[in-house]
């Protein structure tokens, strides 16, 4: 089953699905013609005291959607067999996701939505270079790495040293 559908440039939107349903309304936004989005990830967890790896969807309850905006379909969406609601923020419309932030979703998964393993080569202490965003270009330290593989790295601004939290897609390990 395809977990993302055609990259679309545009407003995108979140669907609430009803407790362990993401599948269900899934497949049911699918047949309405909506382009969807649901990164999944491989997690492991223990079962009648075994140790099991599933595929999980990242952000558990929700969907990512897009509609042609001159004809958005909310009330259909909203009725689709799995569908909560649409998050909304006080307003007549859903709330709108920005699309570079599901664009950069979309680049850290495979075409069926599974999430690429991050690159295990780094550890504590190597040189990195950030690539992108407002660090860009900066030389740093690996500092700390947590179990879900942020990288902690200082950063020297305005004269002091800062702590800052990274993605390890955002850097690359650097011999200088």
């Amino acid at each position: 089953m395809k977990h993302c559908s055609r990259i679309v440039p545009g407003d995108w939107h979140l669907v609430l699905c009803k407790p362990n349903q993401n599948h269900v309304a899934f497949r049911n936004l699918r047949a309405l013609g909506v382009d969807l989005f649901m990164p999944r990830h491989r997690a492991s967890h223990r079962w009648r005291g075994r140790l099991r790896e599933e595929i999980r969807p990242v952000f558990a309850g929700y969907i990512f959607i897009a509609t042609d905006p001159e004809r958005p379909r909310w009330d259909r969406i909203g009725a689709t067999p799995g569908v909560s609601r649409l998050i909304r923020f006080g307003t007549d419309r859903p709330a709108r996701v920005p699309a570079e932030i599901v664009a950069g979703l979309m680049a850290r998964c495979d075409a069926e939505g599974l999430l690429r393993p991050m690159s295990d080569d780094l550890s504590v202490g190597d040189r990195v270079r950030v690539l992108g965003g407002p660090f860009h270009d900066f030389l740093t330290c690996v500092e700390q790495i947590d179990p879900d593989r942020r990288l902690h790295v200082l950063l020297d601004l305005l004269g002091q040293r800062t702590r800052v939290r990274l993605d390890p897609s955002a850097v690359v390990k650097t011999a200088e």
